[in-house]
């Protein structure tokens, strides 16, 4: 079964650099007995709305905090049906930060241009309706929405690299999070074995 979704936004975003959000795709694997996974594949875009460019950080050590409500109106509310978080650390070499210039770890974004990166994330839903457990999606109509890290080092690192990066742009380090997306979960659906 395909996830329906739309994207509505829940503020506007004021700042230099907007981030929005669409599902590229889903799937269900099973986790337990009484509950699967709902694997959801979002594509992030994250584009330059000012006027000075943008260095942003684009490697392996971001967070992503997800917040899944019935409608609109409890999202605004910030009543939750389930809140996770998901990290993206991988055991890989120590990521070269403190440089002179911007490494390849991150982005310089112009005036109007776009970053996209994609991100798995993961919600628990209840298998029989009857026996589901808090935290756990029931079918139906949610909403999604995600807060994403920029900036995982210190803040004086951060003070630091803006300095001395100044001539090729601004070094983003706020959080940032997308507009609300709203999908739905059927009632016949198929789950994979998870791996």
């Amino acid at each position: 079964m395909a996830l329906v979704f739309s994207c509505v936004p829940l503020r506007a975003q004021e700042d230099d650099l907007q981030l929005t959000a669409r599902i590229a795709g889903e799937r269900y694997c099973t986790v337990s007995s009484d509950v699967d996974a709902l694997q959801i594949t979002l594509r992030l875009r994250y584009t330059n709305t000012g006027n000075r460019k943008l260095i942003l950080y684009k490697g392996n050590k971001l967070f992503y905090q997800i917040f899944v409500s019935r409608n609109l109106q409890d999202a605004a509310a910030r009543r939750y049906e389930t809140r996770t978080t998901h990290s993206r650390y991988y055991d890989q070499q120590p990521e070269k930060i403190d440089d002179a210039h911007p490494g390849n770890v991150f982005t310089v974004l112009s005036p109007g241009a776009s970053y996209e990166a994609e991100q798995v994330i993961t919600l628990p839903v209840a298998r029989d309706e009857g026996k589901a457990r808090r935290d756990v999606l029931t079918t139906g109509d949610h909403v999604l929405q995600v807060i994403v890290s920029t900036w995982y080092e210190s803040k004086k690192l951060a003070e630091a690299l803006r300095e001395r990066w100044q001539r090729r742009g601004f070094l983003w380090t706020d959080m940032l999070d997308t507009q609300a997306l709203s999908f739905n979960i059927g009632k016949n659906r198929s789950a994979v074995v998870c791996q």
